[in-house]
This record gives C-alpha cells, structure tokens and sequence, in this order.
C-alpha cells in the first residue's frame, strides 16, 4: 500500500472509532458527523488508485453499520478496528523516522 492510501487508511480508522464512541453514548448526530467524515475519507482512498485498501475500507463501513445495529458486538468491533489501525500507525511512524 502507498504511503498515501495508508495514510488514509489510519484516518479512516479514527473515522471509525470516533462513530462506534458516538453510538455508544447515543450521540447520533455525532455519529453522522463521524460517519461523513469516513465516507470522505473512504473517497481519499479510492483516488490513491489503491483498489484492494479501496475494498477493505468499504468493508470496515460495513463492519461499522453491522456492529451498531447489534450494540453488544460494539466493544468487539472496536478491539478490531484498534488492532488493525495500530499496525498503521506504527508503519507510518516508521516510514516518517526513515526519511
């Protein structure tokens, strides 16, 4: 993956995490809010000409969607999301301390 889309990927990560706070503590407006904001950033994504991160964003929202129409898988949901996205992080730290 580029160092662009991977970027966004992270990004989109914290999209993601910022709506399953919102859906836990019922804020729906903030939950749209975050949701949009994915969706941009799920945008940013696919003009990184990077179709299989293009994909796995797609099916992270789709993740999101599952996890908030049954409240229980919400924590579970989000142990994923954050193990996932470390991984990120830490590749974009690491590219970021070689140059």
């Amino acid at each position: 993956m580029t160092s662009e889309a991977t970027f966004y990927f992270a990004n989109l990560g914290a999209d993601v995490t910022r709506c399953i706070h919102a859906a836990k503590n019922n804020n729906w407006s903030r939950y749209q809010e975050s949701l949009d904001r994915a969706y941009r950033t799920v945008a940013n994504i696919r003009t990184a000409h990077r179709p299989e991160a293009y994909e796995e964003a797609l099916l992270m929202l789709r993740g999101l969607t599952f996890a908030c129409t049954t409240p229980e898988t919400l924590s579970s949901f989000q142990s994923s999301i954050d193990s996932l996205i470390g991984a990120f992080s830490t590749r974009l730290a690491g590219a970021h301390l070689t140059k």
